[in-house]
């Protein structure tokens, strides 16, 4: 079985409109716009926290902010 190729993009202070794939018409973004139409899209995602960090650690650690120690 040949193994996907898997792209993650993890933004700090994105809203869910800020893409062009999103329906942004103020921001113009065609790479992240192609990389969406030629691959699968999730959009329906939650963030562990509003602020970077806890975000950032949970993804990393697989555990909730609260639990590693950081929470804002």
């Amino acid at each position: 079985m040949k193994q996907p190729n898997i792209v993650f993009i993890f933004m700090d202070d994105m809203g869910w409109r800020d893409l062009g794939c999103s329906g942004s018409t103020f921001y113009e973004t065609p790479n992240i716009d192609a990389l969406s139409r030629e691959g699968m899209r999730f959009d329906r995602a939650y963030a562990a926290c509003p602020v970077c960090s806890p975000s950032r650690a949970s993804l990393m650690t697989g555990r909730h902010p609260a639990r590693v120690g950081l929470t804002d």
